[in-house]
């Protein structure tokens, strides 16, 4: 499975074998502060002055996954060691993720008990650099029945959860009426989140606080090693979601953030428009169909 996936890769992207400077990849990284065109060696660089890097992907985007392996691959050679944290798995299935690790149960148990998405092969690559390199995976998510009850029920229903329970998801402070991730949440839903009820809201902040606990967790068992943390962009898009849970619970854990996604205006991007949502901006070629 793993030669196939490699070899599919190649063929849809072959411009993937160039080297960085000949600008035939089918992305293009920005970085906000300077508004600059930079590169993948620039960005590894850059997080030699941070503890955490944030990748908000859009899910269905193969170019990011392309990205994400190569920016992976580069820490670990730069850094010696790199945890690798996903969305993509919950925090229930933590150990038949490091039995997968370790070699012990076939990838085909991983994908089965580990409850893994239905787009595992775009994140099957880093996962087979995670084994061969021995690094950490953390499976950092909040289980989705506890994120689906929440938005059933309300948040009153984890108290009836067993203890044993409290270690799958993590609790946090409610937000205020003008909260801004509140207000996006609200838009994103079209005007029909605040008619749902702020149950629904409740178990993104439920995720958010879950994956955020999950990274700092790992982070103070071993805080030299650097962490990449792969989730979907709007849990991290301007500093909110989950980053901002990370800065509320450590304020001085320094973050890079990098928001991806597929861009019609891929050579002439309104900059103005997506400066605010992370420090570096990959925009992708979107694909035909």
């Amino acid at each position: 499975m793993k030669k196939s996936i490699i070899i599919l890769l190649t063929f849809i992207f072959p411009s993937l074998s160039f080297a960085q400077e000949d600008n035939n990849y089918p992305w293009k990284i920005i970085e906000t502060s300077s508004g600059e065109t930079t590169d993948i060696p620039a960005v590894l660089k850059a997080i030699n002055e941070v503890q955490l890097v944030v990748f908000g992907e859009e899910h269905n985007d193969s170019i990011a996954h392309v990205v994400q392996e190569k920016l992976y691959r580069g820490m670990i050679e730069k850094y010696g060691d790199a945890t690798l944290s996903l969305e993509m798995f919950e925090r229930d299935v933590q150990l038949i993720m490091d039995e997968y690790l370790s070699g012990l149960i076939s990838e085909d148990k991983l994908i089965e008990e580990g409850r893994a998405w239905s787009n595992y092969p775009d994140y099957a690559p880093l996962l087979y650099l995670a084994k061969e390199e021995g690094q950490a995976v953390l499976a950092s998510n909040v289980p989705g029945r506890y994120a689906n009850m929440v938005s059933r029920k309300g948040l009153g229903t984890l108290e009836l959860l067993d203890r044993k329970a409290a270690d799958y998801y993590s609790t946090f402070s409610l937000p205020k009426e003008d909260d801004p991730y509140l207000k996006k949440f609200n838009d994103a839903m079209g005007g029909h989140g605040q008619h749902m009820g702020p149950q629904y809201f409740h178990a993104q902040l439920l995720r958010d606080a879950t994956m955020a606990t999950s990274i700092l967790q790992s982070w103070r068992k071993n805080r030299r090693i650097k962490i990449l943390h792969l989730t979907g962009r709007f849990h991290s898009d301007e500093g909110l979601g989950t980053v901002n849970e990370l800065k509320q619970r450590k304020k001085n854990l320094s973050i890079m953030t990098i928001s991806s996604y597929p861009s019609q205006d891929f050579q002439n991007p309104d900059f103005k428009a997506i400066k605010p949502w992370a420090d570096y901006i990959i925009l992708t070629k979107p694909q035909e169909k």
